[in-house]
């Protein structure tokens, strides 16, 4: 007769497996990431991910130097965090202190994020070490002749803009955002394509994060915002989400909010590569419509 195979068995002879061989690795966290951005279900997803994160720190403490390892540790925090902070898009009128509490979450989880991300592209090239640490001028003269290392420095600076993201009440993160800035457009300076045109959207968000009044650019941002709608060939409705809820919402542009959330709510595209992505989107899209009315 067959019986269940307990789940902290089968979670043993995983990590048994995957330890042997770098190979299954790979393969293993490459599988997990298209599965999440493909998926349609962000609360399956949302439940999911913890375990995942806690087998990935199992894996690093065998071997925590490994970079590979640090790196799909640190998108799959990234990506539980962003699950969490859209929470209050999926769940109307979510009480302030479990807000509270998911921002306290997101904090913790981004915070671990930066630090394994500056650990991985610290032993991918010494040159890197300490870029959350130096001053800008320093950053300026590390940060050149990037074309063989852009994958790593793109990773790298995603964690760290999601550090800035569910930072922003603390002026120490704002003021990182230059540094950050430099990196990001050096990366898309040298190709624009990255992840179907992403590096634009944090471009959009860290030009429109403040207002122009205390150093932002958010006409900049707007051009970032476009530019990766127009490289993703309209797909990535999350663009057009934040490109609305950033730049549309701080410079008091109602006509283009509406015109971008209609836009997303009547997009009939089933592209898989963005299922998690623009499933997320629709539901930001609609809670800023809710919202909208109280905004203008």
């Amino acid at each position: 007769m067959n019986k269940k195979v307990p789940i902290y068995i089968g979670v043993s002879i995983l990590i048994s497996v995957l330890n042997s061989c770098s190979l299954y690795i790979d393969s293993f966290t490459n599988n997990l990431n298209q599965a999440i951005s493909s998926s349609n279900d962000p609360q399956t997803i949302t439940q999911a991910l913890p375990a995942y994160i806690i087998l990935i720190d199992g894996l690093i403490e065998g071997d925590p130097d490994d970079e590979e390892l640090l790196m799909a540790s640190v998108n799959l925090m990234n990506a539980y965090s962003s699950l969490l902070g859209s929470q209050s898009d999926l769940v109307v009128d979510l009480p302030e202190y479990e807000i509270n509490k998911i921002k306290n979450q997101q904090k913790i989880l981004n915070e671990k994020a930066l630090l394994r991300a500056q650990k991985a592209i610290c032993i991918y090239k010494e040159k890197y070490c300490n870029l959350t640490n130096i001053k800008f001028s320093e950053i300026m003269d590390r940060i050149n002749h990037i074309e063989e290392d852009i994958e790593i420095l793109y990773k790298m600076a995603t964690a760290w803009v999601s550090w800035i993201q569910v930072n922003t009440d603390d002026w120490n993160a704002m003021a990182q955002i230059a540094q950050i800035k430099f990196i990001m457009e050096k990366i898309v300076a040298s190709n624009e394509t990255i992840d179907n045109g992403n590096a634009h959207v944090y471009l959009g968000v860290l030009n429109s994060i403040i207002p122009a009044t205390l150093g932002g650019k958010p006409e900049i941002g707007k051009q970032h915002f476009e530019s990766a709608i127009r490289i993703s060939s309209n797909t990535n409705l999350m663009a057009k989400a934040l490109y609305a809820e950033y730049y549309a919402r701080l410079t008091f542009n109602e006509k283009l909010h509406d015109k971008l959330i209609i836009e997303i709510l009547s997009n009939k595209n089933t592209d898989l590569s963005y299922g998690l992505v623009n499933t997320l989107a629709i539901v930001k899209a609609k809670s800023l419509q809710r919202s909208a009315p109280d905004y203008f």
